[in-house]
């Protein structure tokens, strides 16, 4: 069975499409304060350290981003063994899908983004703030996302080549991004359900995943669909 991971791109509708997929495919839903509590629960470490060190600047010693290391593994540690503790579909959202390697989760991993006008916009409603404070906002996200995307693949974190499935909001409804998204999930559901069929050892078969990011391959993105 496979999961969703949604990378956050702020001020979208990314947390109404959250609560429809989860509902539509019946998954799980598990985010970034959930992985932080798993980890504070397992090693003792404050989630607000945690949240510091994991997704804030890295510190370096000699170029070497060494503390943030550190707890970037207890990340994946708690990731892996959430895996075996959970065998269901889950939706995983939030800057902590980048960890999932395909190699161990069969993940479809989406990003859901909007043009900056928009997003400004929505964070002018949201927030009750005026427009430059909603801009800077934004900023403040994306710059957050593209050095945690950075540290981890020298790429910015909207980089179409991070992810399987890439759709822009538009004009679209809430109810139509998510089918486009289902739409992807059931189309690779059916392909690997079908070549699990032709082959004993598809299990432990990634040549179906894409890219170059020594995670395995990843399958083409659709960028700004």
């Amino acid at each position: 069975m496979r999961s969703i991971a949604l990378f956050p791109c702020s001020y979208t509708d990314g947390a109404m499409i959250i609560g429809e997929l989860s509902t539509a495919l019946r998954l799980k839903v598990y985010t970034d304060e959930m992985l932080f509590a798993d980890i504070s629960e397992r090693f003792g470490v404050p989630k607000k350290t945690l949240r510091r060190m994991i997704f804030g600047t890295a510190r370096t010693v000699n170029g070497n981003a060494f503390e943030k290391e550190i707890f970037v593994d207890l990340a994946r540690r708690s990731l892996a063994a959430q895996r075996r503790l959970f065998s269901g579909r889950q939706m995983f959202y939030g800057l902590h899908t980048s960890l999932l390697d395909p190699t161990l989760f069969r993940v479809l991993k989406v990003l859901i983004r909007d043009d900056e006008e928009r997003r400004v916009q929505r964070a002018m409603r949201q927030e009750g703030v005026a427009r430059a404070l909603a801009a800077a906002f934004v900023r403040q996200h994306d710059q957050k996302a593209s050095a945690w995307t950075q540290f981890l693949f020298g790429k910015d974190a909207y980089d179409c080549s991070l992810y399987d499935v890439v759709l822009s909001c538009g004009n679209k409804e809430v109810i139509e991004v998510t089918g486009q998204i289902v739409l992807h999930y059931q189309d690779i559901e059916s392909w690997f359900s079908h070549f699990q069929k032709d082959s004993p050892d598809a299990e432990a078969d990634t040549s179906y995943l894409g890219g170059g990011r020594g995670e395995g391959q990843r399958v083409a993105p659709t960028c700004g669909v």
